[in-house]
């Protein structure tokens, strides 16, 4: 592998590493509902939206390594796939008006912005999924980047983690 193989892994694996975090902010935000749930029906919402981000951080990670190239090419499909499935759950999951866990209230007061931003996650989600079905790993990494704008939601939607 020449110098600029070496590049480009590396910058994948920053891409991976970013989708890590990204991910988590998701299971920890709310969408909306008519009325909010209360007592153990909310800790369960939270608890399976939790569940849905968890295992999108698994798969963009595992999505990470195969761009990387730290696993074999052939799992570029399924994992892509995972992701997109995963991001579509997520809408589905925070479309209850639940809060909880780390999301701020502007989730609640700017709720527009935020399912807009749900939204092209999922729909980036999908595009990268079926470029990685055709087979091509270059044009997946760029949407990986532009696809999923994980900060920009962190930054306005999430409390940082408590230590």
């Amino acid at each position: 592998m020449g110098l600029g193989g070496s590049c480009r892994a590396a910058s994948a694996r920053r891409v991976a590493l970013a989708l890590c975090g990204c991910f988590a902010l998701l299971s920890w935000q709310a969408g909306k509902a008519a009325e909010p749930a209360a007592g153990a029906e909310a800790e369960g919402i939270i608890f399976e939206r939790q569940q849905i981000m968890t295992k999108l951080d698994q798969d963009a990670d595992k999505l990470g390594k195969v761009v990387a190239g730290l696993l074999p090419a052939d799992q570029l499909a399924p994992a892509a796939r995972a992701v997109a499935e995963g991001a579509r759950e997520s809408v589905e999951a925070f479309q209850q008006h639940v809060p909880g866990g780390r999301s701020k209230p502007e989730v609640w007061s700017n709720n527009a912005d935020f399912t807009a931003k749900m939204e092209k996650f999922a729909t980036s989600a999908e595009a990268m999924a079926k470029a990685a079905e055709a087979g091509d790993k270059g044009t997946v990494l760029n949407l990986m980047v532009d696809a999923l704008p994980c900060k920009e939601c962190h930054d306005t939607y999430r409390e940082k983690k408590r230590s």
